[in-house]
C-alpha cells in the first residue's frame, strides 16, 4: 500500500465529489450501493428491525470486500474465525481495536492493499506527549462523510437547511478544519448548502517556559458580523467552553455596557432566528471546571433567543455531537428532544467492561464500540474509550445514547480526545503544540 497524494489544507466539497467519482472503488457494486445509501434520507423513516437487517447484511457485504482487497483482513478473518457469508454482530467483538492503536503512523497497517492514493488525514488533538490518533480518509470516504453526516443532522435538527439561506459562526480557527473531525464536518456540510461560514477564533502560538503552545483568541470581526447579522437562521457551533465563556461575559456586563453593546451591535440577547439552533461538540467531558450541560444550555438561553420553524418564540435548541478522529459518522443528540442518536448504517454496540459480552439490557453501562460500513479505506471497527448506556427508542434507530463518562488511565485508556475537547483545551490554552 502506498498513499501518493496526501495533502495537508481540507478540499473543496466540490474537489472532494469530483475526487469521489475518480476513485477506483466508485463503480464497485457494494460501494456503489454505500454511495448511495449514505446519501439516502429515507434511512430515516426505516423501522430498527429493517436497519438492523441492513447493518447486518452491510457487514457482510463489506467483510467480503475487504477480504478481496485486502491480504492482512482476509488472514485476520481466517485466524479469528469468521465467515463473513455468516459473521454476526458478536463477530465486531472480535475485530475491534482500541483507538490507541492508531496512533502515529500505525493507521497505515490497517488500510488495504489497494487503496485510494489521493487523501487526506485527520488527527487527534497531540494534546500529551504521545503521538496523535490519525485516521486516513480517501476522497470518497469524505464525500460519503459529508452527505451521510448532513443528513443526520437534518433530522436531529428537525428540518432540512434551506440552501444559501442563515449565516453559521464556528468558535474555532480555520486551521483547525485541517485537522479536526468535528470542524471539517460542520465546514464541507455548510459548504454543501452553501451556507457562509465565519470563524470566530483564531489559533495563535505563544512560548511559555520554553515550550511552543497554542491557543484560541477571539477573532472579533468574525463575530461581530454574525451579531449584527439581521440573516436567519443563524447557527451556532461551539464547544460547550465558547457558548459558557460567552454566556458570562453577557452575565458580567454593567447596565451602561449592555447598553453600549446593544446599541452598537444589537446584543444581548442574540437573536438567533427562526430556526436558530446552537451545536457544541464533544460534551463537557474533558473540561473539569465546567458546569453540567443541563445548567450551560438554561444559562445560556437567557441570552440566546431563537424561534421554532414556525416562527414562533421558542426555547433555544441545543445540539450536540459526539464525535471523534475514528467516526466517519457522528453521533448527535438534541437537548430534552433526543439522547444521542447514530446514522442508521453505523452500528453502535456496548461492551461489558468485565466480561466483554454485548449489553442488551436498557440502562446497564458499557465500553463503546463503533462499526461504520461506510469506511472503506480501513475497517473501521474500534473501541474510542468512552463509556455509555442507552435507552429504548421510538425512533428509526430503536435506541438512543447516554454519555457517561471517559475511561480512566486507572482502567487502562490514556486518548487523547479531539474535537470539541481540543477545542475547549485551546480555549483554556492547555493544549500543547
Amino acid at each position: 500500500m502506498v498513499l501518493g497524494a496526501l495533502i495537508n489544507e481540507l478540499p473543496t466539497i466540490e474537489e472532494i465529489y469530483s475526487g469521489a467519482e475518480k476513485s477506483k472503488f466508485f463503480s464497485d457494486p457494494h460501494v456503489k450501493r454505500l454511495w448511495e445509501l449514505s446519501g439516502d434520507s429515507t434511512l430515516f423513516s426505516k423501522s430498527p428491525d429493517y436497519l438492523r437487517s441492513l447493518r447486518k447484511t452491510l457487514l457482510r457485504d463489506s467483510l467480503k470486500f475487504f477480504v478481496r482487497h485486502s491480504s492482512f483482513y482476509a488472514e485476520l478473518l481466517e485466524r479469528l474465525e469468521i465467515d463473513p457469508d455468516a459473521a454476526e454482530y458478536a463477530d465486531l467483538v472480535k475485530l475491534a481495536v482500541p483507538s490507541d492503536m492508531l496512533r502515529g503512523n500505525e493507521y497505515r497497517k490497517l488500510l488495504i492493499d489497494d487503496v485510494d492514493e489521493k487523501g487526506f488525514i485527520f488527527s487527534s488533538s497531540g494534546t500529551t506527549s504521545n503521538d496523535p490518533v490519525r485516521v486516513y480518509r480517501s476522497f470518497l470516504e469524505l464525500a460519503m462523510m459529508t452527505r451521510a453526516n448532513t443528513l443526520l443532522f437534518e433530522y436531529v435538527y428537525g428540518g432540512v437547511l434551506r440552501e444559501g439561506a442563515g449565516l453559521a459562526l464556528f468558535l474555532a480557527a480555520r486551521e483547525l478544519r485541517n485537522k479536526l473531525n468535528f470542524v471539517a464536518f460542520v465546514d464541507l456540510a455548510l459548504q454543501g448548502k452553501k451556507i457562509k461560514l465565519l470563524y470566530g477564533m483564531d489559533l495563535v502560538k505563544e512560548v511559555s517556559s520554553g515550550s511552543q503552545w497554542q491557543r484560541l483568541v477571539p477573532n472579533k470581526k468574525a463575530i461581530m458580523e454574525f451579531l449584527k447579522s439581521k440573516e436567519e437562521p443563524k447557527l451556532l457551533f461551539t464547544a460547550p467552553a465558547g457558548v459558557h465563556l460567552l454566556t458570562k461575559q453577557f452575565e458580567g456586563m454593567s447596565f451602561v455596557k449592555k447598553l453600549v453593546s446593544k446599541l452598537f451591535a444589537g446584543v444581548p440577547p442574540v437573536h438567533l432566528g427562526t430556526g436558530g439552533v446552537i451545536v457544541t461538540g464533544g460534551g463537557t467531558k474533558g473540561f473539569t471546571d465546567l458546569p453540567p450541560y443541563d445548567v450551560i444550555v438554561e444559562n445560556a438561553r437567557r441570552f440566546f433567543k431563537a424561534r421554532d420553524f414556525e416562527g414562533r418564540e421558542a426555547p433555544t435548541p441545543f445540539m450536540d455531537v459526539l464525535g471523534m478522529t475514528e467516526t466517519l459518522t457522528a453521533l448527535i443528540d438534541k437537548h430534552g428532544v433526543m439522547h444521542k442518536i447514530p446514522h442508521p448504517l453505523q452500528e453502535v454496540f456496548l461492551l461489558d467492561p468485565k466480561s466483554y459480552e454485548l449489553v442488551e439490557e436498557p440502562g446497564k453501562e458499557g465500553i463503546l464500540g463503533i462499526y461504520d460500513p461506510l469506511a472503506i479505506s480501513w475497517l473501521e471497527v474500534f473501541l474510542p474509550g468512552d463509556i455509555m448506556k442507552f435507552v429504548e427508542s421510538d425512533r428509526y434507530y430503536g435506541r438512543e445514547y447516554v454519555y457517561v463518562r471517559r475511561l480512566t488511565k486507572d482502567e487502562g485508556w490514556d486518548l487523547q480526545r479531539a474535537c470539541g475537547g481540543t477545542l475547549e483545551e485551546l480555549m483554556s490554552g492547555r493544549s500543547t503544540a
